[in-house]
Formats: C-alpha cells, sequence, structure tokens
C-alpha cells in the first residue's frame, strides 16, 4: 500500500515536470488579482499557463468568462485525471444564498456553482459542446439564476436579447489547446454507428511525427492497412469499427514501434514476446437511436 503511494506520488512529479509546471510561466496563478489586472486570453497550443484548484477556490473577483487549465491534485487518486480543462464562469454572490448556472452546453438546466471563502461563485464546463453535424460548437450562451432570478453575467460584454426584455450572456471559444493526454477509447456514438459494430477512436499526439500507423491482431499486424491522420495540433487520429472482444496493438511511428502512451493496460505477444497495448471493446448496452 505504502509502495503504490509513492509510485503514485512519483507520477504525479513526473507529470508536473513534463508539463513544466516547475516553471515560472506555469507557477502563474490567479487567487490574488482583481479582474482589471487580470488579461487573461483563452488558452492556446502556445500558452502553458496552468492553475490549481486552490486558486479557484481563492478567487477574490468575480471574472470574465475564460478557458483555462487546472491541476486537481487531490481527486488524482480517485479519478485518475491530474489535469483538468474548461471555461471558467465566475459570479460575485457574497450576499446572495444560491448562484447556478443554466446554458446551451447543459439544455438550459440550471446547475449550481460552488462558493469559496470570498463569496465568488465559480464553476468550470468542458468544452465538449457539439452541433447536430457532430463539429464543436463554439457558441456558449448562459444566465445565472442568483436566488431564483435569472440575470446575465454583469462582467461578461458580450450579451445578446433574449426575446423577454432581458439579456443572455455569450461566450464564444475561439479554440482550445491539445490535450497531450490523448488516448485512444470506445466512443458512445459517432456520425455513422452499427448495431453489431463499435466504433474505436485510436489517437495518439505526436507533434513532431509525420507518419503513423496502428497494428493489432484486428488487422493481422498488417503496417499498410491503417494510416492515422495529423490534424494541426499534433494528434494522430483514426476511428475503426470493430466487434466487441479484447484486441492488443501498437503505433508504428516513422517506423519505429511504441505501446499507446496513455494506455496504462499492457499484454505481451506470444510469438514475438513483445509488450502491446490491450483494449476491450464491450458489448453495446443500449439500443441504438435513428439519426435523421
Amino acid at each position: 500500500m505504502l509502495q503504490s503511494k509513492f509510485i503514485r506520488i512519483a507520477l504525479i512529479l513526473l507529470f508536473l515536470t513534463g508539463i513544466g509546471i516547475f516553471a515560472d510561466e506555469g507557477m502563474d496563478w490567479i487567487g490574488s488579482f482583481s479582474s482589471g489586472e487580470l488579461e487573461m486570453s483563452d488558452e492556446t497550443e502556445d500558452q502553458d499557463t496552468v492553475y490549481y484548484l486552490w486558486q479557484l477556490e481563492s478567487l477574490k473577483k468575480n471574472i470574465a468568462p475564460r478557458y483555462i487549465r487546472y491541476l486537481d491534485v487531490e481527486s488524482y487518486v480517485s479519478s485518475g485525471n491530474l489535469m483538468h480543462r474548461g471555461i471558467l464562469f465566475t459570479y460575485n454572490g457574497l450576499r446572495d444564498e444560491s448562484v447556478e448556472i443554466c446554458g446551451s452546453f447543459n439544455n438550459w438546466e440550471c446547475a449550481e456553482m460552488k462558493r469559496n471563502q470570498y463569496g465568488i461563485y465559480y464553476t468550470v464546463i468542458e468544452p465538449n459542446q457539439i452541433k447536430e453535424n457532430y463539429e464543436d460548437d463554439p457558441v456558449y450562451e448562459y444566465k445565472f439564476r442568483v436566488n431564483g432570478l435569472l440575470t446575465f453575467d454583469p462582467e461578461n460584454f458580450d450579451k445578446v436579447e433574449d426575446g423577454s426584455g432581458s439579456y443572455y450572456s455569450r461566450f464564444v471559444l475561439e479554440s482550445k489547446d491539445t490535450d497531450r493526454q490523448t488516448k485512444t477509447m470506445v466512443l458512445e456514438d459517432s456520425e455513422n454507428e452499427e448495431r453489431d459494430l463499435r466504433t474505436v477512436k485510436f489517437q495518439i499526439y505526436l507533434p513532431h511525427a509525420e507518419v503513423v500507423r496502428v497494428v493489432g491482431n484486428f488487422n493481422d499486424w498488417n503496417p499498410e492497412h491503417d494510416f492515422l491522420k495529423k490534424d494541426r495540433k499534433g494528434v494522430f487520429t483514426l476511428e475503426k469499427k470493430l466487434l466487441p472482444g479484447e484486441y492488443h496493438y501498437q503505433f508504428i511511428v516513422d517506423g519505429e514501434t511504441m505501446l499507446d502512451t496513455y494506455n496504462p493496460i499492457t499484454n505481451i505477444k506470444i510469438d514475438t514476446n513483445e509488450s502491446v497495448s490491450s483494449l476491450l471493446v464491450p458489448e453495446r448496452n443500449y439500443a441504438l437511436e435513428r439519426k435523421m
């Protein structure tokens, strides 16, 4: 048990070192700044500012919404996720008993916001809003519900008439940074789902690589079958239909074989005695909805 704890701590320190959290820019924080002093643009790929959860809990003034990255060390052991990303919304509710946020990102169903010791309510919304055609929807419309009454965000100058004599606030997410922990996963839904097959999204962040292929027992380990496509942020992806079952695979990166970096489950390929990544594709446990 003690050894496992030391391993977790070592992994956290290794991760922090890898993202440069101990560098000067990594230690920037927002806890003591007023909204006037904090001129922070949306986080983009070339910006490495990372905050801590306690810094959000130490905000002394509400600020305009913005895209941030932050570390939650306390929840890492239980969730396995250290880095979090999302849009930060805040409201100064020192004299208010409850503040909720309602928006297009949660079907306008109001959700509670956390209140810190200075009376600032805050929440971080994951930037996963999509349109009907499965493209990212960058326009986040929202209102606050303060003590049961709806109001717009006083710190956000971008507001639009709501047709009832008031306004709703709007935040446009111009871009979001690349998740360097991008991992292979079984999608719950995709544009073209089939009844007996599941969609597996192979993906890996390799900005300096040129050609990435995936080989496994699903394609007889043939390196000429499945090539991943690289986007402008350096993420290689490939969606593939597979039957439920257990699969073993490797990536071939510019001719060199490697495991899936962020898949901790590995196995041994019997004929070559090589380490391979393992992925379990489960049976679908829900009925497919027909798409129009």
